[in-house]
């Protein structure tokens, strides 16, 4: 591979057409639902087909579409597959400045549904596939790896006819060493140390239902058995105090490495998060609650309650409560420990636990992949710090561990004054996402493609 110094690139002409590719996208409605992504994927399409590539289009079902594309490599390692999605959540018009499908500039800001989750990167994503097309069109030198764009429908509303679907039917469209996703990314400041996170892990997810049972009867007459009191009384105990820790590698790394940016005794507090005992005493003094919030999803798997049924009649005591509980499960818990740890919690044999929908979270490993995001961070902003990441959440990814695919959540993505944290803009109102960090998040992208398209493979 011929490596271009990223010092004589075109950045403003690069920012400039990443900009354009994230207006172009944020002005396609793929609202899911219903998706209709192929109005987002009609533009990549002719973005790639006018640089004499062309993509695979994957269609399970009518306007739910995915592309993929490949560019050459020389064969000398396996796969980098740069993955987004272009469906985005609905939105309340009502509650925005500015049109969610306008893609307007204001401020150093372009706006849309769907800036920070995930047009934005899909854009640098696709400037940068159209880059290195370009670059090895003019030099003729390959990379040392094909690289591949995979952008796909469905991220939003469980993947049936986006990545659940390709893995399943296309899985050579991920046969990939290396991806990059969401899920990490964001940089956090911890005292005066800028951290930027990397996801390397993720939590899995198990929907539970609680079925509370009582004895029916007339409003007038109140008594001890009533079903809607059994189910708030566990559902209070659920939520009363974290459920048992659990302490991954992945976790242990970041906490130890936050702590060392500390001074004394506030570095040796803080490694006490991880004592099952001082835990919750040392997390209630961390001065940012959001980041003890963090720490806390972190350790221990949860339990949220998000929807409750009870009733027909304002005047019947009905005989029956339900709760929806949403689990997210620390990689290595089984709906078995769950459920066993929900049950030891309730201490209420007339409150079944069902469980349904298991997910099992994963754990990735350093790789140079890891390393390659640390050199790109270090260029772009010195004394910044990277450190591995256990996502809360769910992503794409999940269909991509079990297949050997490494794969890490970072959408380069640089904290600003008086700007939201990237985490809230993400599903709410006037998302938005700023050319300075357009600029930013290409800088570091482009060098980790560049790093890891030179011959590198294997465990760091």
């Amino acid at each position: 591979m011929t490596v271009i110094d990223s010092a004589t690139l075109n950045w403003e002409a690069l920012v400039q057409e990443t900009k354009r590719h994230l207006q172009a996208l944020l002005r396609c409605d793929t609202t899911n639902p219903p998706g209709n992504e192929a109005l987002a994927v009609a533009y990549i399409r002719e973005q790639l087909v006018a640089e004499g590539i062309e993509p695979r289009l994957i269609e399970p079902a009518p306007g739910r579409v995915s592309v993929w594309a490949r560019l050459p490599g020389s064969g000398i390692a396996r796969s980098l597959l740069l993955v987004s999605h272009t469906d985005v959540v609905p939105v309340e018009r009502d509650q925005w400045h500015a049109d969610p499908f306008g893609g307007e500039e204001r401020d150093g800001f372009i706006y849309g549904r769907g800036a920070v989750d995930m047009k934005g990167m899909l854009a640098m994503e696709l400037t940068l596939f159209l880059h290195f097309a370009r670059q090895a069109h003019a030099t003729g030198q390959r990379l040392d790896r094909d690289l591949l764009l995979l952008s796909v429908a469905d991220e939003e509303v469980g993947a049936k006819y986006g990545m659940s679907w390709i893995v399943e039917n296309e899985p050579g469209l991920v046969d990939a060493e290396y991806a990059l996703n969401e899920g990490g990314g964001m940089g956090v400041d911890f005292g005066k140390q800028r951290v930027y996170l990397c996801e390397m892990a993720q939590k899995g997810s198990i929907h539970i239902t609680l079925r509370a049972k009582g004895a029916p009867g007339h409003a007038s007459i109140p008594h001890a058995d009533s079903a809607i009191a059994r189910l708030a009384r566990a559902i209070t105990r659920i939520t009363s105090a974290p459920l048992p820790m659990h302490v991954l590698p992945t976790s242990r790394r970041l906490i130890e490495l936050l702590a060392a940016t500390q001074t004394q005794p506030r570095r040796s507090l803080l490694l006490q998060v991880m004592n099952p005992l001082l835990s919750e005493r040392v997390l209630v003094l961390l001065p940012d609650q959001d980041t003890a919030n963090a720490l806390r999803a972190m350790l221990h798997s949860t339990a949220s309650p998000t929807l409750l049924q009870a009733g027909t009649a304002l005047n019947v005591i009905p005989g029956e409560a339900t709760a929806q509980l949403d689990c997210r499960i620390v990689p290595g818990e089984t709906v078995k420990t769950l459920t066993a740890a929900l049950r030891k919690r309730i201490r209420d044999p007339k409150v079944v636990v069902e469980a349904d929908s298991f997910s099992p979270g994963y754990e990735m490993q350093i790789t140079p992949l890891f390393t390659a995001i640390q050199h790109a961070i270090a260029a772009q902003e010195p004394g910044a710090l990277v450190a591995p990441y256990l996502f809360p959440a769910v992503s794409d990814s999940r269909f991509l561990a079990p297949r050997g695919v490494t794969a890490y959540g970072f959408v380069p993505h640089r904290p600003e004054p008086g700007v939201p944290p990237v985490q809230s803009l993400a599903h709410g109102h006037d998302e938005r996402v700023s050319i300075a960090n357009l600029e930013f998040g290409l800088k570091v992208l482009h060098s980790v493609i560049e790093e890891m398209s030179k011959t590198r493979s294997g465990r760091a």
